[in-house]
């Protein structure tokens, strides 16, 4: 069982919401879907190996709802209940780039995880957003403990640039320190803001930095390696692509594909994803 943990809420993706005019109306299509990085994942996996999605959604009926999206599409829904579940807005300009404007609300609130979600585990994929609120972060690294101690791998993606400017080099430092992650990945610009910060994956962890329609490349114990990417011309939206690309590359990982195939494989997961509006 491949277990991702973290964000399932709504999301508002605005097409051709990037160029707005102040004080009147915008024109744009508007279409409301599931997101969260961590439900995109389990929902872009789910065909190629069973997942199990563990996060923390509200008591209210937009929460049933996307967990009811989640169990449609085959995934294994194990959620936390309290307050209200979270939205983001996601602008998306002409090339298909997005700006996401986010209230994580109930999904910031993840307490301490059923140890019985996790017996079967055979894989842990967690997203950083999971660990930017005291409360999630210290479930989380309760859970990698108990992974640890099994020999669970886990891989941990940097998610955002704003995330990890919050959290700081310092505490970033100790979140990788403690997960100890076999697997990281990132994009160019979270690569880059890694560097900055001085929180860069080293030694053992395979280091997985994804760079748009340009090889993505894997970094492995010195060695790197650049794993070809095709391009999609006429991109719609890039939302949920990085989910996409670890969802391919998990699946492919836990059926004992090497870190170059495994990024193949997600490359090409990733590329379905920028062919429509919203995630997988």
């Amino acid at each position: 069982m491949l277990v991702v943990i973290g964000d399932l809420v709504a999301d508002l993706i605005v097409l051709g919401g990037s160029m707005l005019e102040r004080g009147t109306d915008n024109p744009a299509e508007v279409r409301l879907t599931r997101g969260g990085s961590a439900a995109n994942v389990a929902v872009a996996a789910v065909s190629r190996h069973p997942v199990r999605f563990i996060g923390c959604v509200g008591d209210d009926t937009l929460g049933r709802t996307l967990v009811r999206d989640l169990e449609d599409a085959g995934v294994d829904a194990r959620v936390q209940r309290t307050g209200r579940t979270g939205a983001i807005v996601v602008l998306v300009d002409a090339v298909g780039e997005r700006t996401m404007i986010t209230d994580r609300g109930a999904a910031a609130e993840l307490g301490p995880i059923d140890a019985s979600w996790l017996t079967d585990a055979e894989w842990v994929h967690l997203p950083l957003y999971g660990f930017t609120s005291p409360r999630s972060r210290q479930a989380l690294l309760e859970v990698t403990r108990g992974l640890a101690e099994r020999g669970v791998p886990v891989s941990l993606d940097l998610s955002s640039t704003a995330t990890m400017r919050a959290l700081g080099g310092e505490v970033l430092n100790g979140i990788i320190a403690e997960v100890a992650p076999s697997v990281v990945f990132a994009n160019a610009d979270e690569a880059a803001l890694a560097v900055e910060l001085r929180c860069e994956p080293a030694g053992s962890v395979v280091y997985v930095v994804k760079r748009g329609g340009d090889p993505a490349v894997v970094r492995f114990g010195g060695e790197s390696l650049e794993v070809p990417v095709d391009r999609v011309p006429d991109v719609l939206d890039s939302t949920g692509a990085g989910d996409a690309f670890a969802a391919g590359y998990l699946t492919a990982a836990v059926a004992g594909a090497t870190a170059y195939d495994s990024a193949r494989a997600g490359s090409v997961l990733a590329m379905s994803a920028l062919r429509r509006a919203g995630a997988l």
